[in-house]
């Protein structure tokens, strides 16, 4: 099951309430897991380094995190700008297809 980008922002806006403005961001391990899809794309975008150990899970912010949420805003917006335009192909497809159905009525009237 994929994770929207949605429940990321979700997961982002937690995890940058814990952080508030310290340099380190320590979890428990239920918000480690809770809050993995955000701290995956944190880590592969270099905003944040792991320096967890065995007893404790620990992140070092590497960067500041407003270009991460700019980023973020614009996927999401990309991704309803292709739902939009996949309801309007569906919607356009549903009308030829309707117009082609009413061809044989069409013809069975006029002979």
């Amino acid at each position: 099951m994929e994770t929207s980008l949605a429940d990321i922002k979700k997961q982002y806006e937690k995890l940058r309430d814990i952080l508030g403005d310290k340099d380190t961001l320590e979890l428990s391990y239920e918000d480690d897991l809770r809050c993995q899809d955000a701290l995956s794309l944190l880590k592969s975008r270099n905003y944040i380094l792991d320096a967890s150990t065995l007893c404790e899970k620990r992140y070092i912010k590497a960067a500041e995190w407003d270009g991460f949420e700019d980023w973020l805003n614009e996927m999401i917006k990309e991704s309803n700008r292709m739902s939009r335009r996949e309801w309007t192909i569906a919607i356009v497809s549903a009308a030829i297809g309707a117009a082609i159905g009413l061809i044989p009525t069409i013809i069975g009237a006029l002979c």
